[in-house]
């Protein structure tokens, strides 16, 4: 069971951005999600080296450049938030863009780490790239990838089932997280290409033996489903996540296989790349997962 003395919610909410107008998304999800949950928001843009000539001047003057920077961020800041019930702080930090998302995250003793897409090229690749292959493996705390816009709280979860300890703890954090939410359990049978009887009742029966196993909160399970697909994994959750408008995909990762080694085998990148929602990634806290 949870441990009631820390609450069911992270304490705080780290989005990692650039504050371009593309960021909009996760800004307004982080938003969001700290009403919710009455949790401290910080937002933390890191700013590396001089890429081109012309900014080689500015860097050499970087103490000016980055208070100037600082002021503007959070006189947006201050705009953006007024009265919405949101105070947050602003942290910026220099050097390499993974480096410091993990330092102030890994400060943070119970935290959840939001970001999405962005023009620059570093913030991209965190969702589609070495940066977020790093966060996947390095970040203690949940990694929330935001490509929806926010109309609201989630309500429609499903979470990739390998029957791991990955897939557990990605099972335990959703109903945490997100109680009396609709959480579909999914697992694929990938071996299948037309589904068989005998097949699915036994994956359904596994499903059913899983969430035995799973520290849930009293009446959380009756909020759970279970459902088995077919064919690649990639394409069968994304399809069904596109079908049934999910708003919130929960992958498991495997901490001992590059990025992501979830449920049969399955590239949690590739994955990544076909999901139309939400991500949230939570690694296995195991050294060496079952999965």
């Amino acid at each position: 069971m949870n441990d009631s003395s820390r609450g069911p919610w992270p304490q705080h909410l780290l989005l990692a951005t650039d504050l371009c107008a593309r960021c909009d998304r996760p800004l307004d999800r982080a938003k969001q999600l700290a009403l919710e949950w009455q949790s401290e928001l910080v937002i933390l843009t890191v700013r590396e080296g001089p890429r081109t000539p012309e900014e080689v001047a500015s860097w050499l003057d970087r103490d000016g450049a980055t208070q100037a920077f600082e002021l503007a961020a959070r006189r947006e800041l201050d705009e953006e938030f007024q009265d919405s019930g949101v105070a947050p702080s602003l942290r910026v930090v220099e050097g390499d863009v993974t480096d410091g998302i993990l330092d102030v995250a890994g400060a943070m003793e119970d935290a959840l780490v939001v970001t999405g897409a962005s023009s620059e090229d570093n913030f991209q690749q965190l969702i589609l790239g070495s940066t977020a292959e790093r966060l996947a493996q390095d970040l203690a705390h949940p990694l929330l990838v935001v490509r929806q816009r926010t109309r609201g709280p989630y309500q429609r979860i499903l979470v990739a089932n390998d029957f791991s300890s990955a897939a557990r703890r990605a099972l335990e954090t959703a109903a945490r997280l997100f109680p009396e939410r609709r959480i579909v359990l999914f697992h694929v049978l990938e071996a299948l290409a037309e589904p068989v009887a005998g097949a699915v009742q036994e994956a359904l029966a596994a499903s059913e033996r899983f969430l035995d196993d799973c520290l849930l909160a009293p009446g959380a399970r009756a909020h759970i489903s279970t459902f088995i697909g077919h064919g690649s994994v990639r394409d069968t959750i994304a399809r069904y996540a596109l079908e049934q408008a999910t708003q919130l995909v929960v992958l498991g990762v495997h901490p001992q296989s590059g990025l992501a080694r979830m449920f049969m085998g399955s590239r949690s990148e590739e994955l990544l790349q076909h999901l139309a929602c939400d991500t949230l990634l939570l690694r296995s806290r195991e050294d060496h997962d079952d999965g």
